[in-house]
C-alpha cells in the first residue's frame, strides 16, 4: 500500500510537475508590457499634476496654503464651480439617455446598419473639437440654420437667441461627448446572453417587462461607466463653453485660463487645477468602488 501511494505521487508528478519557481524578479511578457505603459503614465500624467501642486503652493515664494484658503474665500471659484458641476450633471444625463438608446438600436439591428450606426457614432472624432464647436456657432447662431428653419416655418416670429445660452452649451458638448456615451453601454449589452430573454418571454412576461427586468439590470453597468466617463471629461472642458456660452456659464476651466494668461498669478492657478483634479479623482474612485461593490459582486 505504501510503494502504491508512493509510485501515485511519483506519476503525477511526472504527468504534472508545475511550474518551478526561484526566488527573486521573473521577467514574462506581461510584466513586460505593464512597465511601459506605467512609464507614459507616470511621465504624462504624474508629473504635470505633481508641477501643478508645487505650482499652488511655491507660487509667489513660500506661498504655502495660502493660495488654497484665497481660491475657497472667493465666491467667483464657487460660482464657475457651480457652473461646471452643473453643465457636467446635464450633459452626463443627457447622454446617458441618448447613448443608452443609441446602443440599444445598434444592439437590435442587422450587421449592416450596425455599421453605419457605428460609423456615423465616430464621426465626432474625424475632426477637432475647435473646429465642431465652432460649427455649432455657425448653426446656433441668429442666421443660423436652427432659427432659418424655425422662422420659415412659422414656428418662431423672429430668430430666437440660442447661442452664449446653456441650451448650447449643453447641445455642443453632448455632441462631442456622445461616443463615450456610446460605446461602453453597447460594450455590456454585448456581453449580455439573448437566451435570457427568450427565457422571460417563455415563462410569460412581455417585451416591456422582459426589457426591464432582464435586460437593463444587466447592461446598466455599462451606463453607469458612460455616465462617469462623460461627468469626468465634461468636467475639463474649456473651448466649447467658451465659444458657445454666456458669461454665466463659464466653468472652472476658463477660469483657470484667465488666471494664467491675464492675471499671470501662477499660484492661484495652480491651487484651483489642485482643487478641480481632487474633486474629479475622488468622483471617479467612488464611481470605480460604486461600480465593483453594486454591479461586480
Amino acid at each position: 500500500m505504501e510503494e502504491f501511494s508512493t509510485l501515485s505521487v511519483h506519476s503525477r508528478a511526472d504527468v504534472n510537475p508545475g511550474p518551478v519557481r526561484e526566488r527573486g524578479y521573473s521577467v514574462t511578457p506581461r510584466t513586460i508590457g505593464v512597465w511601459p505603459l506605467f512609464f507614459a503614465f507616470a511621465v504624462f500624467l504624474m508629473v504635470p499634476v505633481l508641477a501643478m501642486f508645487a505650482n499652488s503652493v511655491a507660487e509667489p515664494a513660500d506661498a504655502g496654503l495660502s493660495n488654497f484658503r484665497t481660491v475657497f474665500a472667493d465666491p467667483t471659484f464657487a460660482r464657475f464651480a457651480a457652473n461646471t458641476i452643473r453643465t457636467a450633471l446635464i450633459v452626463s444625463g443627457v447622454n446617458g439617455v441618448v447613448g443608452y438608446c443609441y446602443a440599444y438600436a445598434m444592439y437590435r439591428c442587422g450587421r449592416i446598419m450596425r455599421l453605419i450606426l457605428l460609423n456615423c457614432a465616430m464621426l465626432p472624432f474625424c475632426t477637432s473639437v475647435l473646429v465642431q464647436s465652432f460649427a455649432w456657432t455657425v448653426i446656433l447662431r441668429d442666421t443660423g440654420i436652427v432659427n432659418s428653419v424655425l422662422t420659415y416655418f412659422g414656428i418662431a416670429t423672429e430668430p430666437i437667441s440660442l447661442l452664449r445660452t446653456p441650451l448650447a452649451v449643453t447641445i455642443g458638448m453632448a455632441q462631442l461627448l456622445l461616443p463615450f456615451a456610446i460605446l461602453p453601454v453597447y460594450v455590456s449589452m454585448t456581453k449580455f446572453d439573448p437566451d435570457q430573454l427568450r427565457a422571460a418571454r417563455s415563462l410569460g412576461a412581455g417585451p416591456t417587462s422582459a426589457f426591464w427586468q432582464v435586460f437593463f439590470p444587466q447592461t446598466i453597468i455599462g451606463l453607469v461607466a458612460a455616465l462617469l466617463l462623460v461627468f469626468i471629461l465634461s468636467a475639463g472642458y474649456y473651448i466649447t463653453p467658451l465659444l458657445l456660452g454666456g458669461p454665466a456659464d463659464q466653468p472652472v476651466a476658463v477660469l483657470i485660463g484667465t488666471q494664467i494668461t491675464r492675471q499671470l498669478n501662477w499660484g492661484i492657478a495652480g491651487s484651483m487645477s489642485a482643487i478641480t483634479t481632487g474633486v474629479v479623482f475622488l468622483i471617479l474612485a467612488a464611481g470605480w468602488r460604486t461600480v465593483n461593490k453594486v454591479f461586480l459582486y
